[in-house]
């Protein structure tokens, strides 16, 4: 493990997050390539988180508490204490690879055009691979209609100042989707490393969930409001993808519905053709 030189601070927004968090800040301890500090703020989380948070007693960690504001706030308020150059941004109850910090610094040091590195990731609930997503990256076109990055991802603090950090009224979700596409609008690519250098948990009331089941709508609407003039500039592209998602959405809700009728028809025929079997063997 080294520490020389690595320009990288690791922010952690902690949000009632005690029975995790200890495992993020080991997941940050074994990489082989040590951050020189690690922020984690305590965003008005409740007694059994703070109890934990007291606890830890690390040379490279730094606990900062505030109420709470959401984790944009949290975010914003870590980056603006960070004194290095790259800013790793880990929630409390995720945790990396221990090659994840060193892959993404060598991707940034090599290229001035890559604003940020993510990679894939496992997404699990608690011991089971649900599922392993696989974000392209790419530049700003490539993220108008879907997040095509990882909020588990190093990116530079410059990019955070020119566009004034996270946008603390998307309390709701989205937060990172909207930027990227903040940064990616003064120019250069998001990078994606190939590899499954990154795990996100799946918690029975994540706050991602919630965004998807009951803020989808106004949240896209929002980014799409802010943004507007990007989505004018690229309106055929995006009412292309738009028709080729919904076209895909009614394909798969055609095969659920064939398959649902089949199994419906299959279970409502099987008494008949017991019956059938019996009067056939007689």
């Amino acid at each position: 493990m080294s520490t020389s030189n690595s320009n990288v601070t690791v922010i952690i927004p902690c949000y009632n997050d005690g029975q995790y968090i200890i495992e993020a800040l080991q997941s940050i301890y074994n990489q082989t390539l040590l951050p020189e500090k690690i922020i984690v703020v305590d965003d008005g989380s409740e007694a059994a988180t703070k109890k934990i948070l007291v606890t830890i007693n690390h040379p490279l960690v730094k606990i900062v508490y505030q109420e709470n504001k959401g984790v944009s706030a949290a975010r914003n308020r870590a980056v603006s204490l960070a004194e290095t150059d790259y800013i790793a941004n880990l929630d409390a109850d995720d945790y990396y690879v221990p090659t994840f910090i060193e892959k993404a610094v060598t991707v940034l040091n090599q290229d001035d055009e890559i604003m940020a590195v993510s990679s894939y990731c496992r997404m699990f609930q608690k011991t089971k691979t649900i599922e392993i997503v696989k974000p392209l990256g790419g530049k700003l076109k490539d993220f108008i209609v879907i997040n095509n990055s990882r909020a588990s991802a190093v990116f530079r603090r410059k990019c955070w100042e020119a566009v004034g950090g996270f946008d603390e009224n998307m309390r709701g979700g989205y937060e990172d989707w909207e930027f990227w596409i903040a940064i990616l609008k003064q120019g250069g690519v998001i990078h994606i490393i190939k590899e499954i250098l990154s795990h996100y948990r799946i918690k029975q009331y994540s706050r991602d969930q919630k965004a998807l089941v009951y803020h989808d709508f106004e949240l896209r609407e929002y980014i799409y409001l802010k943004h507007k003039e990007l989505y004018k500039t690229y309106a055929d592209f995006y009412i292309s993808q738009l028709l080729r998602q919904n076209s895909l959405l009614r394909n798969s809700l055609f095969n659920i519905k064939k398959s649902i009728d089949f199994s419906i028809g299959n279970k409502i025929l099987l008494p008949f053709r017991t019956i059938k079997k019996l009067f056939k063997n007689r």
